[in-house]
């Protein structure tokens, strides 16, 4: 079965609170651990106030059916298509799911694969995109990230764009 990677960000439509941040993070989270065990699909999320950003490999059919699913969900909009393509392998193991928050680390991330040091992946290339949700995935749980791992599969390391 031929693998491919879809990336695209939306604007984010929910208003979030402190105290909820965690729960959105780790309800999200099992959503897409479900998903994957069912589908074999692979993927991150990153979110703030304002921006969606997932990417997702997998099966091109199976990553279509769920991008149907997504458009039509009521917490975001204005869908953006980055990137599209067949991979030859994996470099997002499970699901991670993250909040791209502020901080002294994050913003430094931030800078290092876009022009500002804020998360907007309106300002950045597809390939800095996809740095930046790998380098999401080396991050630990205080920086509001959780992550289900899928065997057998190791997520790259991030390349500086």
């Amino acid at each position: 079965m031929p693998l491919s990677q879809i990336v695209f960000y939306s604007r984010n439509l929910v208003k979030l609170t402190g105290g909820s941040m965690r729960d959105m993070v780790r309800d999200i989270l099992a959503s897409c651990s479900r998903y994957d065990r069912a589908s074999g699909m692979t993927g991150a999320l990153v979110f703030n106030e304002d921006f969606f950003l997932q990417a997702m490999e997998g099966e091109a059919s199976t990553i279509s059916e769920q991008l149907w699913t997504l458009a039509a969900d009521s917490r975001h909009s204005g869908m953006v298509l980055v990137s599209a393509a067949p991979v030859q392998q994996r470099s997002l193991g499970g699901w991670t799911v993250g909040y791209a928050g502020r901080s002294e680390a994050l913003n430094a991330l931030y800078l290092q694969y876009g022009p500002t040091a804020k998360f907007d992946p309106t300002e950045m290339s597809a390939t800095s995109i996809i740095a930046l949700l790998r380098a999401f995935t080396e991050l630990d749980a205080s920086h509001f990230v959780q992550r289900s791992g899928q065997p057998g599969i190791v997520p790259m390391k991030p390349v500086a764009p």
